[in-house]
This record gives C-alpha cells, structure tokens and sequence, in this order.
C-alpha cells in the first residue's frame, strides 16, 4: 500500500529517507528552510553526496514520487504521516542543540490545526530519553490545539545509518527500532518497513530513544 509522507530537514537523514522510501513506492515530500536543497530535489539531483542517492532522487522526480518543498503547511496537509529529520548538534554544554526539532514541532502543529484526519508524527531526529514526551508533544499540543493519541499519533523511529552505506543499511538494518505511546500506534509504520530487512523490534517511545543514544 503506498502512503503519502513528509519529511522535515533535507539533510543526511532526512534526504536517504525520502529518497528510499519513494523507491519502495511511497509519495514523499521533503520540506526544508534551505531553498537550494529543495531546488536540487526538484531538478532530480540529490543534496547530499552518498552512493546510489544521485539514481534513487532522479527515478524519484521521474515517478513523480519525490518532490521537495518549503512550504510545511501543504506538505503536512497533503501527507499521512511527517517524519522529523532535522539536525541536533551538541552544545558547548554538552547538551543537544534541540532548536530545530522544536521549530518542526510547531510547524506541524500549527498545520494539524486546520486538518481534520488523523495524521502520525515520526522522530528520527537524535534525541535524549524523555524529550519527545517534555518537549516535543508539549509544543505540538500547544500549536495545533489537539491532544496526542486522540488526535494526532507521535512516534520514535531512530536512524543507524553510516555515511557511504546509508541506502544499504536504510534498506538492509541488522534491526529496526519502531516506537510508540501505545502499540496500535505503530501500525502506519509497521506498513511502511514491511518490505525493509531485519528484525523488527516494537517498543514505547521513551526505549526507542534510548535505543538511539547508545
């Protein structure tokens, strides 16, 4: 079954996401602040340089299954499920940088105001334990006027991908990580890794973070 997906942040991961899933069939938006990346995608180049990326975004805009854009507000309105993909860089503290992860958040909250279906958030951004529940589900609730897992589901879906290697262990992990508030949340991600090799292992949101951290 294809889904229609955005993703936030056109950078490493979130740029092998979009182009991978696409290739499995899926329609996926990519949404970035950076308009050269977004013009790059929709010119069928790829924005970052990573082996089979230049083929996998150009068979994308052939398809027509991979566009880029920045206009978040259409991208959430026009998918099912948005996956977070921005960068969190360490602070001279030590701590993660988590700016950009809470600019999305209010940006796909501000769109889930005016949607009426039920719409999946994903975090693949890398996160501490306990910041998508104090953090991320705090501003998304503010900003869309909802509450989570009545009207909008959030989900944690860590990345294990090595640069040179990222396509082949996007489509072939030792395991893949699904989390979620409660199991039959995970079923829009289920649905899209059933074709992705590995074990497959389903847990709450706060383990899979944890599983990221380590």
């Amino acid at each position: 079954m294809s889904l229609s997906i955005s993703i936030f942040g056109l950078g490493y991961v979130g740029s092998v996401t979009a182009a991978c899933f696409a290739s499995m069939g899926h329609r996926v938006t990519g949404v970035d602040v950076n308009p050269a990346k977004v013009e790059l995608v929709e010119s069928g180049r790829s924005p970052i340089i990573e082996a089979r990326m230049g083929e996998l975004v150009a068979e994308g805009r052939q398809t027509c299954r991979l566009h880029a854009t920045t206009d978040w507000n259409a991208a959430v309105r026009d998918s099912e499920i948005s996956f977070v993909c921005v960068g969190t860089p360490s602070l001279r503290s030590g701590k993660l940088d988590l700016s950009h992860v809470k600019h999305v958040a209010r940006e796909i909250g501000t769109a889930l105001r005016e949607k009426r279906s039920h719409h999946v958030v994903v975090l693949r951004s890398t996160i501490l334990p306990g910041t998508t529940e104090s953090v991320v589900i705090p501003i998304l609730e503010s900003a869309s006027g909802r509450r989570t897992g009545a009207d909008f589901t959030i989900c944690y879906n860590p990345e294990f991908m090595r640069e040179g290697s990222a396509v082949a262990d996007f489509f072939q992990p030792p395991y893949t990580v699904l989390g979620a508030q409660e199991p039959h949340g995970l079923a829009p991600l289920r649905e899209l890794y059933k074709e992705v090799g590995g074990v497959v292992f389903e847990t709450r949101v706060a383990v899979a973070a944890l599983s990221a951290s380590i």
